[in-house]
């Protein structure tokens, strides 16, 4: 009987400690802002006053100033694709920063033409260490790529399908498509100069595309004008800047950080609260059944 007792009391001790640990431990996942790693984004926190946005159901109260930094890596709803929309042409600003993910999901539906390509952008000219990190030094004056004389991208994409006016950045002349992946110049694949920025009005709002995420990562914030660009996203907010957390592959700690925070504000309403009591009453009388079970067998 004490045994019994003693292995329950020892599994709840384990699964809280557990618990503790996920929910204290720092998240590791690519682009998450409580992510402290070369992968995360918390740096953007402390470069300008950006706030996670954890589901696009809450756009609709944003204010129509608000700019979201979006990127996608999971599918979108219907739902979702519409909030976005309205979102936007109602006067929020939306930077889409994408290279593989579901970017050009997003622009089909909102009706632009530009797309992102979805190949690796090479440039063996104009590089940052190696030539799978173009520089890109091509700008046209803006308001966004304002004081930025460089930027590093880190295996990135390009955009195309977009009006000349509405670029805002372009590799070298040398650069090009790597289509069979072998970080070669191959004939046939795409070359020249191509844009990576550019920008589109849609309704009362606007519409900033960024052809690498990856810019915007602890790591590479500090890497030539890279956070010079940010500052100038955060400079164009009228309201508040937001960082979509909610199209990010979520890991299984993340998934359980998210439990927990569920569990937890569970126990702060006043269902939760009794269901506590009746817990730790139930653990307080174990000792008290078991005896009671034994007096009966005896």
């Amino acid at each position: 009987m004490e045994l019994h007792i003693f292995l329950i009391i020892l599994t709840l001790i384990l699964v809280f400690t557990l618990a503790l640990v996920a929910w204290f431990f720092p998240s590791n996942e690519d682009f998450r802002t409580d992510n402290p790693f070369w992968n995360g984004t918390k740096e953007i926190g402390a470069n300008v006053l950006a706030s996670p946005l954890e589901s696009l159901s809450e756009l609709p109260s944003l204010s129509p100033g608000s700019t979201l930094i979006l990127i996608p890596y999971l599918d979108f709803t219907p739902t979702e694709l519409r909030q976005l929309y309205s979102f936007v042409s109602e006067g929020g600003t939306l930077v889409l920063a994408d290279d593989y993910g579901f970017g050009n999901q997003v622009l089909e539906y909102v009706g632009l033409k530009a797309r992102f390509s979805g190949q690796v952008l090479v440039d063996p000219l104009s590089y940052y260490k190696n030539k799978r990190f173009p520089r890109v030094s091509h700008f046209i004056p803006n308001s966004i790529t304002g004081n930025t004389e460089s930027l590093v991208l880190n295996h990135a994409t390009c955009l195309t399908n977009v009006e000349t006016s509405d670029v805002l950045a372009r590799t070298s002349y040398v650069s090009f498509l790597d289509l069979n992946g072998d970080w070669w110049y191959n004939k046939g694949e795409p070359t020249g100069s191509m844009p990576v920025i550019s920008h589109h009005n849609l309704g009362r709002g606007q519409v900033i595309l960024i052809s690498d995420p990856s810019i915007f990562i602890n790591s590479m914030q500090s890497m030539e004008g890279n956070q010079v660009l940010l500052k100038n996203i955060a400079a164009i907010t009228r309201d508040k800047l937001f960082l979509d957390q909610s199209h990010l592959p979520p890991s299984n700690l993340h998934q359980t950080k998210t439990l927990l925070a569920a569990m937890r504000n569970f126990l702060l309403t006043p269902a939760g609260k009794v269901g506590l009591v009746v817990l730790a009453l139930s653990i307080t009388l174990i000792p008290v059944w078991y005896k009671t079970k034994e007096k009966e067998i005896i």
